[in-house]
């Protein structure tokens, strides 16, 4: 049997030729692309490759934010034999310098003409020899469009009918099917070799997750960029299942997409759940005290729901009924339609999500399940199901890998989603596959009980006390940052005697809160520093700290000016903090607030910064 993408697509569109496989906005109306129009496309793309000279096994990058054309030129990639590399539309130039050099990439597809710079290194300027820009005509002798593309694919594939299937023939499920770069929390992005079995188990496995729920009725909407695994996994789930994939054009614009295209599943990250928990608990705040009164009852029952389906419980008949009138004449109206009406869940991934938060979206009749997976295993390990789930673990492993939990608690993956290894780096290899197959994730987590896996903080990034003490990081800061008030937060305090934190704040709720204080300042920095604004911070970190051990509370913090950035080098593309780069950069604050007030071990401060 074929574990290839290519037989994976070559049965959909025999299944469902004329069923919408992409769904865009073009003018602010949505328009489909059949999945027949889909195959035709992306082997017009395979053509156009191999009409410029890309040889099969060759490297092509993608550099560009999610859009349709992403999608299809990925496709066209795979399908003319070569490796996609995709490559984050943020990323900074020399990190799209070293993926193009380090990938040995010989075409770049970019989305406009402000790429262009970046993409004309003059370390890859050699190598790179077709630069073919996606929107918009070309603007120099060394690119191509969109448009002259197809056009020399279907020139090629009237002078070479059979060369495309010639190629695909030689494929095996060992080919390398795409180079997809980590993050690089501690450096330079490592290549993550994944193959055409890696992917097609990947994809048939998220089929067999949704099997029940998810079907070629369906409508995903993808507001994720697609160089990350976990968005592109999705898309090759649905060459399997058959749902359409459409494209948000931004984040800005997702709320008045939602209600356009009415999807039936959303994958996010934490952050944008953090977003729409906030703006609809303010919302619901802002009610007269009857209806708030009226939505606590409603929560309530929805709560109870929820719990009995967690727990395979039949509902009662008069919990049954309640729960009809609740969602058709309270929730609906309000809750459901914001989302589009037909959403049958969020998936979660890519960061921890608070439990928290998955809890108030239960409470509102909208389901939120977690996973969990790295880039180096094609992205989804273990997922929740809508008919199995647990809150505050990322579910179950799918079906065909194994995990095993090792002596110091990390969390080891193996089966056929586990990378082929690191792109010329078998020492980085041999780090994290040993030589049983088990991928060493780094990850720090355990089994609850039903196989539940929880995932509790980062191996490397656990904190030891000069006490003793082992601290995961990201379970405090995600807890602080369920704070309306706190957007970022990293703690600190390895080999220190106490914990302390840097902070960055909602510029949005601070604005509000500053406007209910009279607090009549211009900048956001001058808030940042105000007296009320750090009595505030304290408030919110107090909180926090009532659920905490006492060796894990945070003594101490500082209000950074401005939020982390990508563009400052203190987060990845994917919004993990870079701790080290954060560390050495506001050095000095953080040796200030563990000198200042030395003896005064629960007192706190806000530094100006």
């Amino acid at each position: 049997m074929n574990r290839r993408l290519i037989d994976l697509i070559e049965k959909r569109v025999e299944k469902s030729p004329d069923r919408p496989a992409l769904l865009h906005s073009v003018g602010g109306k949505w328009e489909s692309l059949t999945w027949l129009e889909f195959d035709e496309i992306t082997n017009h793309i395979a053509h156009g490759l191999m009409a410029m000279g890309l040889e099969p096994g060759q490297s092509v990058a993608i550099l560009s934010r999610s859009r349709l054309e992403w999608v299809l030129a990925d496709i066209g990639i795979i399908k003319a034999g070569c490796c996609s590399v995709p490559i984050h539309a943020n990323s900074l130039p020399e990190q799209i310098e070293h993926i193009l050099t380090d990938s040995n990439s010989r075409a770049i597809f970019f989305e406009s003409e402000k790429d262009s710079s970046n993409v004309r290194c003059k370390a890859c300027g050699e190598k790179v020899q077709n630069l073919i820009v996606m929107r918009g005509p070309a603007k120099s002798d060394d690119e191509t469009s969109w448009q002259d593309l197809i056009a020399m694919g279907k020139a090629h594939k009237a002078e070479f009918p059979g060369s495309i299937s010639s190629r695909q023939k030689k494929l095996k499920a060992s080919s390398l099917a795409t180079l997809v770069y980590t993050s690089g929390t501690t450096g330079m992005p490592k290549g993550v070799m994944l193959t055409q079995a890696n992917i097609v188990f990947q994809s048939e496995a998220l089929a067999a997750v949704m099997e029940s729920v998810i079907g070629p009725d369906d409508i995903h909407l993808m507001c994720l960029p697609l160089s990350h695994i976990l968005a592109r996994s999705i898309v090759f789930a649905g060459i399997t299942t058959g749902y359409a994939n459409a494209f948000c054009t931004s984040l800005e614009a997702i709320d008045r997409e939602m209600r356009e295209i009415r999807p039936t599943f959303i994958t996010v990250v934490p952050l944008i759940l953090e977003q729409f928990h906030s703006s609809i608990r303010d919302e619901m705040n802002s009610r007269n005290p009857i209806t708030r009164l009226v939505l606590k009852w409603s929560r309530g029952v929805e709560g109870k729901v929820a719990k009995n389906k967690m727990e395979h419980i039949p509902l009662p008949p008069s919990l049954a009924v309640t729960d009809v009138i609740n969602k058709r004449f309270i929730l609906g109206p309000g809750i459901s339609e914001r989302f589009g009406g037909r959403l049958k869940f969020f998936i979660s991934g890519g960061a921890p999500l608070a439990r928290s938060i998955a809890e108030f979206f239960e409470s509102i009749g909208i389901l939120v399940l977690e996973g969990y997976g790295l880039t180096e295993n094609v992205g989804a390990a273990n997922v929740n199901r809508p008919d199995r789930y647990r809150f505050g673990t990322v579910g179950p492993p799918v079906v065909g890998v194994e995990e095993l939990i090792a002596d110091d608690g990390e969390i080891l993956i193996r089966g056929p989603n586990v990378m082929a290894g690191y792109f010329n780096q078998p020492e980085a290899t041999a780090e994290v596959l040993d030589e049983n197959g088990w991928l060493h994730t780094g990850d720090i987590g355990h089994f609850e009980d039903g196989g539940f896996l929880k995932v509790t903080g980062r191996k490397k990034d656990i904190i030891v006390t000069s006490g003793g003490k082992n601290v995961s990081p990201q379970n405090i800061e995600r807890r602080l940052r369920a704070s309306k008030y706190i957007q970022q937060a990293m703690v600190v305090g390895d080999n220190r005697r106490y914990l302390t934190a840097l902070v960055s704040l909602d510029h949005e709720n601070l604005q509000k809160f500053a406007e209910d204080e009279g607090l009549a300042l211009d900048k956001i920095e001058e808030l940042a520093s105000h007296p009320r604004i750090r009595e505030l911070v304290q408030r919110e970190i107090d909180s926090c700290n009532r659920r905490l051990a006492s060796f894990e509370t945070i003594r101490r913090f500082t209000i950074l000016p401005t939020p982390l950035s990508l563009d400052a080098g203190e987060l990845t593309p994917t919004n993990k903090i870079r701790r080290q780069q954060v560390e050495v950069r506001y050095a000095d604050l953080i040796e200030t607030m563990y000198e200042m007030f030395a003896e005064k071990h629960d007192e706190a401060w806000a530094g100006d910064s």
